[in-house]
C-alpha cells in the first residue's frame, strides 16, 4: 500500500520563509518564538515555535535547502504521516538538548538532522554531497557526528548538541521504519528460457554426428 504524500516538507519550508520575513517586518516577534531555556516552563510553545525561526538569510537558506530536498525524499519513502512524526519528534528531542546545553536557540537544524538520520537508516546508499564530495548518506552521517562532537569542545554559534540529539533520534526511528520501508531488492536477471523442443533440436543439430 502506497503511503499518502502531501508535501509537508515543502509546506514547512514555506512556513519558515514566511516566519523569517515576518520577523523582519514585525520587530519583537522573534522574542516570542525563541527557545530560552530558563523560560521554557512559562513559554512551552517555544519548544516547537523556535524550529520555524531563523537568525539570518544564510541560516535560513541551508536549513531550508536540506528540509525541502531531503525532507521531500524521506516523505515520499515513508509517507506524510510518518514524516510529521519524524519531524516533530526529532525537533522536540533536539529542543531538549537545546534546553540542557544552551541559553537560547532557534532554527530547524535539529529536526532536519533528524530527517537525515532517519533517511540514512532506511536508504543508507542515498548519495548526498558533503564537504563538496558525493558520498553515501550513511557515511555522511558519520562525518556529521564527528564534526558536531568536535564542535561540542570548540563552542561557536551552532547548536551541535541539538544536531547530535536530532540525528541520533532519527537513527532510532529509522531502525523502526527500516523493515517496512527498506530499499526494494533489484530483480535478478535470468537468461532466456529454452524449451525442451528447442533443446532437442539444438542437440540434433550440433551434438549428434
Amino acid at each position: 500500500m502506497t503511503e499518502k504524500f502531501f508535501g509537508f516538507a515543502l509546506i514547512f519550508t514555506g512556513i519558515c520563509v514566511l516566519v523569517y520575513l515576518l520577523s523582519l517586518a514585525v520587530p519583537g516577534i522573534a522574542e516570542h518564538l525563541l527557545l530560552v531555556s530558563g523560560q521554557v516552563l512559562a513559554r512551552p510553545w517555544t519548544i516547537l515555535s523556535h524550529i520555524f525561526l531563523h537568525a539570518n538569510l544564510r541560516h535560513l537558506y541551508f536549513n531550508m535547502f536540506a528540509l525541502a530536498l531531503f525532507g521531500s525524499i524521506l516523505e515520499k519513502y515513508i509517507g506524510s504521516r510518518n514524516f510529521l512524526f519524524v519531524f516533530f519528534s526529532t525537533g522536540i528531542v533536539s529542543s531538549i538538548a537545546d534546553i540542557i546545553f544552551y541559553h537560547a536557540t532557534l532554527g530547524a537544524s535539529g529536526a532536519v538532522f533528524g530527517l537525515l538520520g532517519c533517511l540514512a537508516i532506511i536508504r543508507p546508499k542515498q548519495v548526498v554531497w558533503t564537504l563538496g564530495v558525493p558520498m553515501y548518506i550513511i557515511v555522511a552521517a558519520v562525518i556529521w557526528i564527528l564534526l558536531d562532537l568536535t564542535g561540542m569542545f570548540y563552542p561557536d554559534n551552532v547548536a551541535h548538541a541539538a544536531h547530535l540529539f536530532g540525528l541520533g533520534f532519527g537513527f532510532v526511528i529509522g531502525l523502526k521504519f527500516r523493515g517496512k520501508y527498506k530499499e526494494p531488492e533489484k530483480p535478478k536477471e535470468h537468461g532466456e528460457v529454452i524449451s525442451d523442443q528447442e533443446l532437442d533440436e539444438w542437440e540434433k543439430k550440433y551434438m549428434m554426428p
